[in-house]
Formats: C-alpha cells, sequence, structure tokens
C-alpha cells in the first residue's frame, strides 16, 4: 500500500467541554511528525511521573 505523504486530511479534536470541535486539514506527514511529538511528551510525562512517586 502506498502512502502519499502530500495527501492532505482532516483533524478533528473534541472534548466535552468544548463548544465545538477543533479541525484542521493537514498532510499525512504533518500528521505523523505530530503523533511523533505526542508520544514522546506521553512518555516524558510518564518518566516524570515515576520520578515523582
Amino acid at each position: 500500500m502506498d502512502i502519499n505523504p502530500d495527501e492532505v486530511v482532516t483533524v478533528r479534536l473534541g472534548c466535552g467541554r468544548w463548544s465545538m470541535p477543533y479541525t484542521r486539514e493537514i498532510t499525512l506527514q504533518h500528521l505523523g511528525e505530530l503523533l511523533l511529538q505526542l508520544d514522546d511528551m506521553a512518555a516524558a510525562t510518564a518518566a516524570a511521573q515515576e520520578d515523582a512517586a
């Protein structure tokens, strides 16, 4: 399966407290970069929580 990193996708984020979802169109490459950053942030948070315990 070929994935075109320049393909545009719609990302929709929502939260129960928000009056409406946050929607943006980004490329698959940008989405991948954002997901890697979120993964790094989650790992850093988990490590900080372990150190605090």
